[in-house]
């Protein structure tokens, strides 16, 4: 398997743990057990990223503005990086104010609702970018394409 299917699979578990999470929010053990899976997957990535390849190290989600303009403002690599990284603070965010919940069940819990419901927006926001500027990615990413098969030279008929 090569990396990027590696990094595609995991991005579809995360998206689902966390996209159940999310709905199971009222459904007490359910939603818990859901977000401790969330916490294994996020602490899982980040030894992924130090202990792995470059190109999956920490610096995919520190964007770097520098050369960003007005001609190439939707393209640069800056947006999709940014993006990334409110996705990932949110879901940090919301996993440790559900661990502190635990503890303080009233105290935690409006901000963990709140930064939940961003994790949505950030989500919707990386994948609606995609969609809109990197296509050949986001289809890559949700299984409706694979470029790294090479063609058969064949036709269909």
């Amino acid at each position: 398997m090569s990396l990027m299917h590696k990094v595609r699979f995991y991005h579809a578990v995360l998206a689902v743990v966390v996209l159940l999470a999310y709905l199971t929010g009222d459904f007490g053990a359910i939603h818990d057990w859901l977000g401790y899976g969330v916490g294994v997957i996020v602490v899982f990535r980040l030894l992924w990223a130090v202990f792995n390849p470059r190109q999956l190290g920490l610096n995919r989600f520190y964007p770097v503005f520098d050369g960003i303009s007005w001609a190439n403002g939707l393209t640069h690599p800056a947006i999709s990086k940014a993006l990334i990284l409110a996705v990932a603070v949110t879901t940090i965010l919301a996993t440790v104010t559900g661990l502190l919940i635990l503890d303080d069940h009233s105290a935690w819990e409006d901000l963990h609702e709140g930064v939940s419901s961003l994790v949505i927006w950030a989500v919707a926001a990386h994948a609606i970018y995609l969609f809109l500027v990197k296509r050949p990615l986001a289809n890559f990413m949700l299984y409706r394409s694979d470029p790294t098969r090479r063609r058969s030279g064949k036709t269909g008929g």
